[in-house]
């Protein structure tokens, strides 16, 4: 396996990883010089105090609210009420904690509290533009500190989702910029087993395939490729005992971030062909990314492996001795969580909704990441859909 040159521009703020961390949650925020912080969440989090007693209590003092309003559709109205809250607490920190809507629901908060952004200005902008511009003054954003307690891996990223209702439409877009990576990040696998199975099930196969699509991205490194092999490793280990074991949560959890370094970052993301696929599944059916990648990502890798496309490092994270061995290996990961085999026994699907999930997937910008010697069109998408169902 050749080693290619590679420039490796990523810049994470401060992780904190290990059981009991949450307690230190308010002196990781004091080292980043942030006295305010405004816990961003959804409604289940904000009512589990099996987890929020421990966040509130590792922020002490400097907690100044919660807000837990976020949703799964993770809607741009959320965002601007989020900022609103922060203004009229004078919060100088989001601290998003539980899964991905939250975090980006956060994110967004921040890009439009820098300069006093609207709804009104979002649908204008999106109308426009198709997305939501960084603010001029980047210093004006109010940093991230999330605390994640799902296996998605959404965490050290430059981007976030959002959904903005138009009126004749709702549109999914989103914002990115190198100054929206968090401040810091608190990974605490005591607060990842107060999640309900059925979530973290679902989450941990989506944040899996961001170790497995690091492997083969025409955007992969040395670095990247040592950090994602740790993580399939890791996880492959970790996950199938992770609600049976404190040592398998333990590892699935170090699984996850190692799974997420340098998978986002200006001008080299990472992600590619299973997570356009889920992206089209999301559009056509409303479905969750992790089960979206549990039915599909056995098809799409198969696909890949069948192609030009260098996959050495792929299958030596699974120390596959055949191409057979990755496949084999994440069939029996998706098995062992639980997660559904084939699209036609996912609830809201329907064959009649393939030609556009096929569209989606085809022009999914993530693509533009796809190894060399490969390509999916429309008609390879639909193929591959097929095989799923």
């Amino acid at each position: 396996m050749d080693t290619d040159p590679f420039t490796f521009d990523f810049q994470p703020g401060a992780i904190h990883y290990g059981r009991g961390r949450v307690a230190d949650l308010g002196a990781a925020l004091a080292d980043e010089g942030l006295d305010r912080a405004l816990v961003v969440c959804g409604s289940n989090v904000g009512a589990n105090r099996d987890l929020m007693d421990p966040v509130e209590a590792g922020l002490g003092d400097r907690l100044v609210g919660v807000f837990d309003g976020t949703t799964p559709d993770k809607r741009a109205e959320t965002a601007v009420r989020a900022a609103e809250r922060a203004d009229e607490l004078d919060a100088d920190a989001f601290v998003p904690v539980g899964g991905g809507s939250s975090l980006d629901v956060a994110t967004v908060a921040s890009a439009l509290r820098a300069d006093g952004r609207g709804v009104a200005d979002v649908r204008s902008e999106v109308r426009e533009t198709g997305g939501i511009s960084m603010p001029d003054d980047e210093s004006a954003l109010t940093p991230l500190v999330p605390v994640p307690t799902t296996l998605a891996g959404a965490d050290m990223s430059v981007i976030a989702g959002i959904t903005v209702d138009l009126g004749d439409e709702v549109v999914s877009t989103g914002v990115g910029g190198e100054a929206l990576m968090p401040a810091a990040f608190c990974y605490d696998p005591a607060l990842f087993e107060t999640t309900p199975r059925g979530v973290l099930a679902g989450s941990a196969m989506n944040g899996f395939d961001k170790a497995v699509e690091t492997l083969y991205t025409r955007n992969r490194s040395a670095i990247t490729d040592a950090t994602a092999t740790r993580a399939v490793r890791f996880l492959l280990d970790g996950l199938p005992s992770m609600f049976d074991s404190e040592a398998a949560m333990d590892r699935a959890v170090a699984g996850i971030v190692l799974a997420q370094y340098g998978v986002s970052r200006p001008g080299a993301m990472t992600l590619n062909v299973v997570h356009a696929f889920g992206h089209g599944l999301r559009d056509a059916f409303g479905m969750q990314q992790g089960v979206a990648h549990a039915v599909v990502a056995p098809h799409v890798l198969d696909d890949l492996l069948d192609s030009e496309a260098d996959t050495e490092a792929l299958s030596d994270a699974f120390d596959a001795h055949g191409d057979d061995g990755v496949v084999d290996g994440v069939t029996e990961l998706r098995d062992r969580l639980g997660l559904p085999e084939r699209l036609g026994d996912v609830n809201g699907t329907s064959r009649d909704g393939l030609d556009e999930a096929a569209e989606v997937t085809a022009t999914d910008r993530l693509l533009a990441n796809a190894p060399e010697g490969y390509e999916l069109t429309e008609a390879d998408a639909r193929r591959l859909l097929d095989a799923a169902w």
